[in-house]
């Protein structure tokens, strides 16, 4: 590995790196908060349709993602391997940030397959731009720590985004003459957000990337992308932390989708008190991130994994006999979620990173990108499932979008969407987090016998043989 690799970031490329996360945080909150909502209260699908409609495009969007990122670290450029899809994807992506939320006036039929088709490219031009982007941040820095310091920096602007996304939807629809006018002003506004982020992204991180020479793998050294995904499955680390991944992302995507509908139809509030929660439950998401850094510090990032999220989900589903009965109950709820929940977008990843050193060590390759990949393959699976499983919860309560009083049953389901189900499968993330085997010690001396091995001199597994 060249010496500026291991370098300490400049704040100059830590900055431009968590810019680019408004890229990724601002279309994925965007969707997960109010899509579903959209569909049922604006485009008037019935729920368990609009959870299928959202089941298939992040589905689809989980089949793209080994696809990009095979095609990303095998891709020969000047430019790197991932900035040229960063860059490309732009555009398309934000065009499609805009059509998501335009109620078209189409018969039924038409309509469903018109926003089928819409969610796909949507998320289909989100990944080319996302997995390169997280594979670009285990190629900036190598070093155990600062991948988590790097990330703690992304976790910031990932809380703003949600900010962003989750609060001024509501105002910018109040504020609109219609509701259907409103949401397509919303979906402008956010382009130009996505534009912007991405295009500072990219331009920052210019000549950021790994040397060509040293990570482009050769014709015939490589594997078709069957063989790959086997091959980083087959790795320790991968299958705990890809299990648990998929739970929490269920857990998030329930968790989204649910206070849109437990403020508007529970607890009858305002936009602008619904403005006012997203704002708080970012903050508070924004103030858990010095916790969960000095954990991860002190304790190691697994423990601080596991406890936040065990933590989390139990209490969670505590609401669920509790009940969630006005503005200060949700709050505490959301403290407690965003307590597992910033935990997660803040580790994950840079646990995730380290697996990449193991790709290298055993098979003799990094490839960042198909690791990204297959993680975020499990992570768009756990959110499609829950995202339908929130439509069903929904449809078995006899939840009508367009209807202005709910039914006891649909109260009920919404209640549930919120607290015992998400909550329960979010401890299960944690439970698959205790089989990650991954620490810091062991990371380390994986190092020092990759430095050796990378140099032709002799290296020993000892401290490290668990993951192999």
């Amino acid at each position: 590995m060249n010496d500026t690799t291991q370098r300490p970031l400049t704040v100059g490329k830590r900055l431009g790196y968590s810019i680019g996360a408004f890229g990724d945080s601002v279309g994925f909150n965007i969707f997960y908060f109010f899509f579903l909502f959209f569909l049922t209260d604006i485009a008037g699908i019935p729920p368990a349709i609009a959870g299928t409609i959202t089941l298939i495009a992040v589905a689809w969007d989980a089949i793209t993602d080994p696809i990009i990122g095979y095609l990303s670290d095998n891709l020969k450029s000047k430019s790197g391997r991932r900035r040229p899809f960063m860059i490309t994807s732009a555009i398309p992506y934000a065009i499609c940030m805009f059509l998501l939320f335009n109620n078209v006036d189409f018969p039924m039929g038409v309509k469903i397959a018109y926003f089928i088709g819409v969610a796909m490219l949507f998320w289909t031009f989100y990944t080319g731009y996302v997995i390169p982007y997280f594979a670009l941040g285990a190629e900036l820095t190598q070093d155990f720590h600062e991948r988590t310091s790097l990330r703690v920096w992304a976790s910031v602007a990932i809380q703003l985004s949600v900010m962003l996304a989750s609060a001024v939807p509501p105002l910018i629809v109040d504020k609109a003459v219609q509701a259907e006018a409103g949401w397509k002003n919303v979906g402008l506004a956010f382009a130009f957000i996505l534009l912007i982020a991405i295009f500072v992204c990219w331009r920052t991180l210019r000549g950021s990337e790994l040397p060509h020479d040293q990570v482009v793998i050769s014709k015939e050294e490589r594997t078709n992308i069957f063989k790959t995904i086997f091959e980083i499955f087959k790795l320790k680390p991968s299958l705990p932390l890809a299990a648990s991944i998929f739970c929490w992302s269920f857990t998030t995507a329930m968790a989204s989708n649910g206070p849109m509908y437990i403020m508007s139809n529970n607890l009858g509030f305002a936009a602008g008190t619904i403005s006012t929660f997203f704002v708080l439950n970012t903050l508070i998401g924004i103030a858990w991130l010095p916790v969960i850094n000095y954990m991860s510090k002190t304790m190691g990032k697994k423990k601080a994994y596991i406890i936040t999220m065990m933590l989390g989900g139990l209490l969670m589903a505590m609401f669920g006999v509790v009940g969630i009965t006005g503005f200060a109950t949700i709050i505490i709820w959301a403290a407690l979620f965003q307590f597992g929940n910033s935990s997660f977008w803040t580790l994950y990843y840079s646990m995730m990173y380290d697996i990449s050193e193991v790709d290298e060590f055993v098979n003799g390759h990094r490839r960042e990108g198909i690791v990204t990949a297959l993680m975020a393959f499990c992570q768009k699976l756990g959110a499609a499932v829950g995202t339908w499983v929130t439509g069903m919860v929904l449809a078995a309560g006899a939840y009508d979008g367009l209807a202005a009083i709910q039914p006891e049953s649909a109260l009920k389901a919404i209640l549930y969407i919120c607290t015992i189900i998400p909550g329960l499968v979010g401890a299960l993330a944690a439970v698959f987090g205790i089989l990650y085997p991954l620490t810091g010690d062991r990371f380390e001396a994986l190092s020092r016998a990759l430095e050796a091995k990378r140099a032709g001199k002799e290296y020993t597994t000892e401290g490290f043989e668990k993951l192999l």
